[in-house]
Parts: structure tokens; sequence; C-alpha cells
């Protein structure tokens, strides 16, 4: 018996031991519970009252049970749920009740897409092809504010994903009520119809209690779609007609740079925008021309210390809808094709991206996927066309399905008169014989035109079990020292990743449950090897003894690390020279949150231990004042202390400081403001906009930006100063056609 083994014996013990008190993760339903939804025989006005007479004679739907913190009890307070349709919408109408009223709704702030797990919240998720696997998922708080999300597989999200629905609120002293208009043209069902699946959503933040309807087990997210309900009776209506959304915009931009003493300035006025032509009820076809982003919230910097590169994530609204059918779940580090490749630079600058396409196609058998974006040249960076193409066939209703992924970049001559072309293809899939156990799977190859050699290729392969009461995973990954997907995003090249991991999930009787909900030790392993030669390249093994999540929804936990590293070149962390050679030290943390839905917050994680041949010692702290959801001051502070490392044993210090305060007169008209500087890039920046939301996704945004970075030698000394200021007044009209 290997070590490794040796180790996790006593946690498989304990998980053993307290097994018997955890409650049971339930299978499927054969036959899904239904409900019956009404007909509206007159105009149903939104404004959270349901008042109107037709809600009177809708049936209530009562049945929920608890799916968090006690799995199958009954809720602590009840919630009812009515549904009306007419011909151009879905209506949900939601009373939540609850004996602290208004004193007792908990909503930090009007943000769309909210977090979560901070906010009291009601929400549908709409499985419109009853394949069982694909949601679009509706949500609200009780001021209002909106929160839509795809899903796919019960795993796989887009939460920036925006649809064009309405919903009103309203709050009393008994709770608060919701009332939903989803217009049908915002949904995907199959034609002729008369049903939706449908999985309904409450979270009593207070409680920290989340409730749906049908049951659902703990362990999984609450869009687990093949435990979802049907909703019957349903009239859906004929897809023959016209449903296009026109989505133009006019911006006017001003523009100044200064580096070097000399600076320039310049303004212009710019047109363009979007058109999604619903092609029947499951497919769409998006058409962008002279996209612009301006609106798009900033990049959070990060103080890069690994080895590996960071993955940020995508924000861009084109890019959004289907984005999560192009992910590949084996390792998020390993995509063939990500969008941000695409009119974006290495440093995360725009690039003007000219035209594109995107056609997206959902069936119950099998989903399709294509885009072609023609990019501009800017600078020193060529014009470059893309092109992506996806399919993925379902093999049961359980989820297993296989599919295949193919990409295409042409960047045409650059200063030198070289052109290359990037293409990559990938076959993956998704094995689950049960909702405990998955296996997500691909293998991709890429090439280079003109290059004989630059060919390669990476592949991984993860599998998991995860209940109720513990979570076993192995992910097993290859990267080749060639492989280059240039449309997507590898953290590195050249390694085989070996990565198990245990944790447990403990809820035995004799946890202090009136305050501690849950126990959850584990160990998880990351072993790097060399791919071209096998050579152990670098390793950690991360015990966590403690981590406790408390009923109010904070948590602690503590973590031993022993990592190990084999540099073969020089790293240079910071400008700091470390030496090839092993390396071998252990390192502690310490994280803490309190509960994040109250009006002060506080998340504070503090690490200290070796970092290769000297030290380090990291503080990261957050907090969060929000005395009313219109007002939210948010501040963070990440600190680093690195001594005696490297070739001259050099000592540093970096700090990362932002600031975010959102003023917020409603859901729809908001002013937000973030500030960040970085010490290690020596970089400040400012983003300020207000956005208002004049009509459903018509948007006027005022937009304020400016970028200064100080650029010193390797002697630390000053070289040059960057100044980047911008100011951007844009207003987008959406027309549905």
């Amino acid at each position: 018996m290997n070590r490794l083994a040796i180790k996790l014996l006593p946690l498989l013990g304990v998980i053993s031991f307290c097994s018997v008190y955890a409650q049971a993760t339930f299978s499927p339903p054969a036959h899904a519970p239904e409900w019956r939804a009404t007909k509206a025989t007159a105009k149903i006005q939104i404004d959270g009252k349901l008042d109107e007479s037709d809600w009177a004679a809708a049936a209530p739907l009562q049945d929920f049970t608890q799916y968090e913190p006690r799995q199958g009890e009954k809720p602590s307070f009840r919630t009812e749920v009515k549904f009306l349709f007419d011909r151009q919408h879905l209506y949900i109408g939601a009373i939540c009740m609850d004996s602290a009223g208004r004193k007792g709704i908990r909503v930090p702030n009007l943000q769309r897409d909210f977090s979560f797990d901070e906010n009291d919240l009601f929400g549908i998720a709409i499985d419109g092809l009853l394949d069982r696997r694909n949601a679009m998922a509706f949500q609200t708080n009780p001021h209002g504010a909106q929160r839509e999300l795809l899903i796919s597989d019960g795993t796989n999200f887009n939460r920036e994903w925006i649809s064009l629905w309405n919903v009103q609120t309203q709050r009393h002293d008994s709770g608060w009520v919701a009332e939903f208009a989803i217009p049908w043209k915002s949904l995907r069902y199959n034609p002729g119809s008369d049903r939706l699946g449908i999985i309904v959503l409450r979270c009593l933040r207070r409680l920290n209690e989340n409730v749906t309807f049908p049951p659902i087990p703990r362990v999984f997210t609450p869009y687990q779609m093949p435990y979802e309900a049907v909703l019957t009776g349903l009239e859906l209506p004929n897809t023959n007609g016209v449903n296009i959304q026109a989505n133009p915009y006019v911006l006017i931009e001003t523009f100044r740079n200064e580096a070097d003493s000399a600076s320039a300035t310049d303004s212009k006025v710019k047109a363009g925008g979007e058109v999604k032509w619903t092609l029947g009820t499951n497919s769409v076809l998006d058409l962008t021309f002279n996209t612009d982003f301006a609106q798009v919230d900033v990049d959070r910097q990060v103080v890069n210390l690994a080895r590996f590169s960071v993955l940020f994530p995508e924000r861009r609204q084109f890019f959004l809808e289907g984005n999560e059918i192009y992910t590949m779940q084996a390792l998020d580090a390993l995509q063939p094709f990500f969008s941000r490749r695409i009119g974006l630079d290495d440093n995360g600058n725009p690039i003007p991206i000219e035209a594109g396409a995107r056609f997206t196609s959902r069936g119950t058998k099998r989903n399709l996927g294509g885009m072609f974006i023609r990019q501009r040249g800017r600078g020193a960076t060529p014009a470059a066309n893309f092109a992506v193409a996806r399919y993925s066939h379902n093999l049961s209703e359980s989820g297993t399905r296989v599919g295949g992924l193919a990409t295409w970049r042409l960047d045409e001559a650059d200063t030198n008169g070289v052109t290359n072309q990037n293409s990559t293809v990938t076959v993956d899939g998704l094995w689950r014989p049960n909702q405990k156990f998955n296996t997500f799977w691909m293998v991709s190859g890429s090439t280079n035109s003109g290059r004989q050699n630059d060919r390669g290729w990476a592949g991984s392969v993860w599998t998991y079990f995860d209940t109720n009461d513990v979570y076993i995973g192995h992910v097993q990954s290859v990267v080749s020292d060639k492989y280059d997907p240039k449309t997507g995003f590898v953290d590195a090249t050249n390694y085989i990743l070996t990565s198990p991991a245990i944790s447990a999930k403990l809820r035995p009787a004799w946890l202090p449950s009136r305050w501690l909900r849950q126990y959850s030790p584990g160990v998880t392993v990351y072993f790097y090897h060399y791919y071209n030669d096998l050579s152990f390249r670098e390793g950690f093994i991360s015990y966590r003894p403690l981590e406790l999540n408390f009923q109010n929804g904070g948590s602690l936990s503590y973590s031993f690390r022993t990592n190990w590293q084999n540099l073969i070149d020089t790293f240079e962390p910071l400008g700091v020279a470390i030496a090839p050679g092993r390396y071998a030290y252990n390192n502690h943390n310490v994280q803490f949150e309190t509960d994040n839905s109250r009006k002060f917050f506080v998340s504070a994680n503090y690490s200290i231990g070796g970092y290769f041949n000297g030290t380090i010692r990291s503080a990261d702290a957050l907090v969060r004042v929000a005395p009313d959801p219109h007002v939210a001051l948010t501040l963070r502070y990440a600190h680093n202390e690195l001594r005696n490392l490297g070739i001259e044993s050099q000592s540093l210090t970096t700090d990362l400081a932002t600031a975010e305060i959102r003023l917020a007169l409603n859901p729809r008209l908001q002013w937000i403001s973030f500030y960040q500087y970085n010490t290690a890039a020596r970089r400040n920046t400012l983003n300020t906009r207000v956005q208002w939301e004049y009509k459903p996704l018509s948007f006027l945004f005022l937009v304020v930006n400016d970028n200064r970075q100080d650029v010193l030698n390797r002697d630390t000394q000053l070289t040059s100063r960057v100044v980047d200021q911008q100011g951007v007044l844009k207003i987008a009209y959406l027309k549905q056609f």
C-alpha cells in the first residue's frame, strides 16, 4: 500500500463511521411529478401584487421540501407558487412567507446577476427541451434584481448570460412576493409540446435554508434537471413567426494617452450592434457588427507567484450565450477554445472586432454550435479570422454524451510579412452511469502552418464520485511541449498532471448543530511531471484537517501543504531570479469568512511558510459594508512578503488594494466605481460607470477609465510613465420583432 493510501485510511474510517448519520443521496424518480398551469383570461400587470382574478383562480403549489440544510424535511416557512400563461408569456407568481417580514430580508446590493449565496431569492429553472440536462434559470431577490444563467449537465454554468424578461416584487410584514413574466420568445422548447421541465427554488438566507420543488439531494446543484418536475397544460405558441431582436448602439468616445512626456488626445463616434434571430424554438443565430464592449466590467488584477498562467473569466455579452457548450470540463486550465483570445491581446487590451456570427442549436439528442469572427489589425497585431465548430451527441438520459470541437485561426501578414494558421481538433465526452458518478474526458491536437514539427496534443480525464457523505475524485492530464491552441487557453505546456482528492462532508449527530452545519476534512494532491522526459516538475499535497461550515454560511479552515519544485531553468517571479535546482518547503494556511449576507461581511486568508529557497507570508482580507441594498462599499487588500529569495537572497513585498462602491437608485439605475492599485505591476486603475436600463435590455452607459503604470528597468529605476484615459457615452436600444 502506498504512502498516500496509508495517510487516507483514518479519513476513510471517519467517513464510514459517520455515514450512518447522513441523509440519503437518492436517485431521480421513475416518473416526474407534474403540476398544471392555468391559462390567463385577461391581461396580467407585472407589479408584484398578484391581484388579478386569474391569480386567484390558479392552483397554488406548496409542496416544497428542504434541499439544505435538512434534506427532505419541511420548510421553516411556506412558499406558494402559481403558474399562468397566455400567447406571449409564461407568468410565475411566488408568495414567500417569513415571520420576520421586511426585517428578515437579506439583500446586500442590487446588482444584476447577484450572488446566489448572499441573498434571499426565488427562481425557476426551465428545461424547455425536456432533455433533462439543459436549462435556463430565472431568479430574483426581494428588491427585484434579476439573475439568469444557462445550465448544462447540472455542473456547467454560464452566469453572465442575459435574457429578456421582467419581474417585479413587493415586500410585506409577512414576507415578500415576486411576479415573473418570461416571453415565450426568450425560451427554447420543442415545437408542438404542451409541457416544460421545471425546478423551483427558494433561498431563505436569514436561516441559510434552501427549499425546492421537486426534492433534490443536497450534494447536487439545485439545477440537476434529471430530478425535474413537469409543468403541464401549456399551449406553447407556434414557432413559425419572426423572432428577431435587434440591439444597435451608438457611442461617443474620447481618449488620451501619455507616455515618455508625449501625449495624444482624440475622440470618435462609433456605431454598430447585434442581431439575435431565433430560428424555430431551439436554434439561435447571432450577428454582430463593429462590436463594442466599453461597458464591460474590468478584470480584477492578481499577483501571480505560480509557474502557471491565470485564467480570467469572459465578461463580454456577445460571447456569453451558448458559451458553456464550448467549455471542456475535464480540466478548467485546458480549453481548446477560449473566447477571450478574440478581441483582446495577452494583456487584456481590446482589439477591434469588425463583424461576427454565432449559431447555437440545442436538441434532445444533440447540441450544435458555430462561430466566425473577423478581428481588425491594430498596431503590431495583424488582422485575424477565427472559426469554431462544436457538436455533441447525447447518448443517454443520465447525461452521457460524446462530442467534438474544431477551431481555426488565421493571423494575416505581420510587419515582417509572416502569416500563421493555427487549428485544433478535440474529441470529448461525459460518462455518467448515475448521478453520483461522473467522468469528463477530452483529447485535443493542435497544429501551426509553416512549421512541420509544431504539432502537439493534450488530454485530460476527470473522474469523481460525489454523495452527501464524501467526494472522491481524480484528474489525469497531459499537455505536450508543442500543444498550442491559439484560440484557446492552457495554463502551461510540457506536463503530466496526477491529482487525486478526497473530502468528507460530515454531519453526524454529535456536531453542535445550533451553530455548526458541516465538518469537511480532506486531502488534495497535485503532482506534475515533464512530458518530454517524465522527470518530476513540481507538486504538493494539501492536508485539510479542519474545515468548518457554520449554520449562518460562514466558514473556518486550516490546511497544511508540503511542496516540491524542480526548476530546469531560472524562474523569475516579480523579477527575482531563482536558480535551477530542487526545492522542498511547507506552508500553513488559515481562512475565515463571516455570514456574507450580513450588512457587515469579512473574509480573511493568511498563509506562512517556505517559497523555493526563501520564505513567504501572505494576507488577503476583504471587508464589505452594505447598510442598505442601495449602498455597498467593498474593500480588499492583499499583501505578500518574500524574504531571502533567489540567487541574491532578495526580500520584497507586494500590495494589491481594491475598492468598489455601488450606489443604486433601483436595480435598473446604478453607479459603480472600482479602483485597483498593484505595487507589483506599479499600476493603478479606475473604472467608474453609470448604467441605466431605461427599458428591458436597453441601456445608457457613461464610462470613465483611468489607467496609470510606471515602467521600471531591471535596476528598478523608472524609465517611463504611461497614462491611458478614456471616456465613453454609449446608448444601446433593444427592439424585438
